[in-house]
């Protein structure tokens, strides 16, 4: 009788423990999906004009000029952007000059053989990301309403 009673008390406590991991997971996962937020999906990281015009209930006056005070800013971005590579550009060459005047030149080979198959990987890496993303665009997310396109930043 007694291991009647140990063999129910064991079957019980499998049973409430396989129970507390499948709501733990079903759990989670509801939970998550609820509240990741959903590819293409994301909010802007500033409000576009539309979005403005309708919010700060902006004349039509005022809502051509905004458009163009944005169009300038990305330009501005821009030449900003390029200004940031090239400087990039000259630290890096530095750099490699520098580590080029410690190293011998059979040192300097293999370190270049070893840049190359970094670079070969991240090239690969990032096509990948791409493509993924480009899939996850395709599904989830329209094609962009042509007067709106520009306005976003």
């Amino acid at each position: 009788m007694k291991d009647k009673y140990k063999l129910w008390v064991a079957l019980s406590m499998i049973i409430v423990f396989g129970l507390g991991i499948a709501v733990g997971v079903f759990g989670d996962r509801a939970y998550l999906k609820k509240n990741s937020p959903k590819p293409g999906k994301r909010p802007e990281p500033f409000p576009t004009v539309e979005v403005m015009a309708r919010e700060l209930q902006l004349t039509p006056d005022q809502k051509a000029r905004m458009k163009e005070v944005f169009r300038q800013s990305e330009a501005r971005f821009e030449a900003f952007g390029k200004e940031i590579h090239s400087r990039l550009q000259e630290l890096r060459n530095q750099l490699k000059t520098d580590v080029d005047n410690v190293l011998t030149p059979e040192q300097q080979k293999k370190m270049q053989e070893m840049m190359d198959s970094y670079m070969q990987q991240r090239k690969k890496a990032s096509s990948d990301r791409r493509r993924q993303k480009d899939k996850d665009k395709d599904k989830d997310q329209m094609l962009p309403n042509e007067e709106n396109k520009g306005e976003r930043r």
